[in-house]
Parts: structure tokens; sequence; C-alpha cells
């Protein structure tokens, strides 16, 4: 298990197969895609912080990112 880490520290990410958002790590985000949340799922998009409205703020975030990344 990865433990609780700081959500300023995440993107929101979007897997190709659904809208759910995903933590991306922004260290990963800045570079070439592929992406994969902490959860391991393959992100194909990026876009916005974890702790923001495309994160935690969409209503249906990832429930295991979450549980890792809390906001």
């Amino acid at each position: 298990m990865l433990g609780r880490m700081a959500s300023g520290n995440y993107v929101a990410g979007q897997a190709q197969e659904d809208d759910r958002p995903h933590a991306v790590a922004r260290s990963e985000a800045d570079g070439p895609p592929p992406w994969v949340a902490v959860c391991g799922t393959p992100v194909a998009i990026v876009r916005g912080s974890w702790s923001g409205p495309r994160g935690l703020g969409s209503g249906t975030p990832c429930p295991e990112c979450r549980s890792r990344v809390p906001g």
C-alpha cells in the first residue's frame, strides 16, 4: 500500500474507457504519455488538480485513488 499522500502532488486523470477521474502523480504527468494512475489504471488525459472539480470534486472519483490520495 502506498499510504496517504498529499493531494497537491497529484492531478486528475481520465481513463479512455470511462469518465471516472483517477489520481496521477504530478511528476509523472509532467512527462509524456502513457500515464498510469496510483490505482494502476492507464490514463489517456490529465487535467486539473486531483483536489479540484475534475478530480475529487467530480462526485465520481476512483474509490481506490480516493483512498490512497485523499483531498
